[in-house]
């Protein structure tokens, strides 16, 4: 499980869930345990299998009475379908029928509407204690800190396309070189001046070298200094990025939490509760840390993929 938390809702009532706002009540649940949710609808099971044959979701929600029109079964020729492709995804299937199947299968869980008064409230509690259960693996702060610097490599990644997509044109290289290139050979000097441990003293000519192969070898650091370029450069800038301290404050949530977890060690507190801490513990990880790191992680993803989108669409 990464961020994106994808959901999977199979049942022909469509408008009668979303004229209730379920969908959106589902949405914003996920939004507040800090993961990014993608809620995919079908109305039918022939489109269900075939979204499922081609992505993975988190945990799927389906009428047990909707029909598979290709075996003509009510939900067994569903959950036969989703076991024959290896998904091991949470399952929920509800129904108004009495009685439920006694199937004892791993990860499916029957919920019963008949008899009760207020049941799609109900289905809705079973839906998000579901979604709960599937993100409380990752309560575990090891796996938390596996699962963001996954994403920030991410960022990475959408950094160096929006500096490949904007410094494109020799003038816009020239601005590259100055602010970026210029620095990273200040670095080089200044290392190879302190070093003695190397007599060659070489020199790297960074500005002979091609944008694509210099960009990837920028650290994250570097890569931020460029996006503020960019920011500081386009008109629509304000309406992507509503922080007038980008570089800063990017450096501070990201690249600098990225880099204590990766020399973290895993202790318990007082309370026997885990902790991630810095091995002279100058910093300390708790779920409440990972949370807003969650949060910074989402909200600067979004604003690279707008930001790289403006830049694509405008050339």
């Amino acid at each position: 499980m990464r961020i994106k938390y994808k959901i999977l809702w199979v049942d022909d009532r469509k408008d009668e869930f979303e004229r209730l706002s379920y969908d959106k009540r589902i949405i914003e649940y996920v939004k507040n345990l800090f993961f990014e949710p993608h809620l995919t609808f079908c109305e039918n099971v022939e489109e269900a299998k075939d979204i499922i044959s081609h992505n993975h979701f988190d945990v799927i929600f389906s009428d047990y009475n909707i029909n598979d029109g290709s075996s003509g079964e009510q939900g067994d020729g569903f959950i036969s379908y989703i076991r024959s492709r290896n998904v091991n995804t949470e399952v929920l299937f509800y129904s108004a029928m009495k009685e439920l199947p006694t199937l004892k299968l791993n990860r499916i869980v029957f919920f019963s509407l008949a008899g009760l008064q207020d049941g799609y409230r109900k289905l809705l509690e079973q839906m998000e204690g579901l979604i709960y259960l599937t993100t409380e693996k990752l309560h575990d702060l090891t796996a938390l800190r596996g699962l963001v610097m996954a994403e920030v490599s991410e960022l990475d990644v959408l950094m160096e396309q929006i500096i490949l997509a904007y410094f494109n044109s020799p003038e816009r290289m020239r601005t590259f070189h100055d602010h970026i290139t210029a620095n990273r050979e200040e670095t080089w000097h200044k290392m190879l001046n302190s070093s003695t441990q190397c007599d060659k003293q070489c020199f790297h000519i960074w500005r002979e070298k091609d944008l694509t192969e210099y960009v990837s070898k920028l650290d994250s650091s570097q890569k931020a200094r460029a996006i503020n370029i960019v920011l500081s450069d386009i008109d629509s800038a304000h309406a992507i990025c509503t922080d007038s301290k980008f570089f800063k404050n990017y450096d501070d949530s990201i690249i600098l939490n990225r880099n204590n977890l990766a020399h973290c060690i895993s202790e318990k507190d007082k309370n026997g509760n885990e902790i991630l801490k810095t091995w002279k513990g100058e910093k300390i990880y708790n779920d409440e840390e990972f949370r807003i790191m969650r949060a910074n992680i989402i909200k600067y993803h979004n604003m690279f993929t707008t930001l790289l989108t403006t830049l694509t669409e405008s050339e």
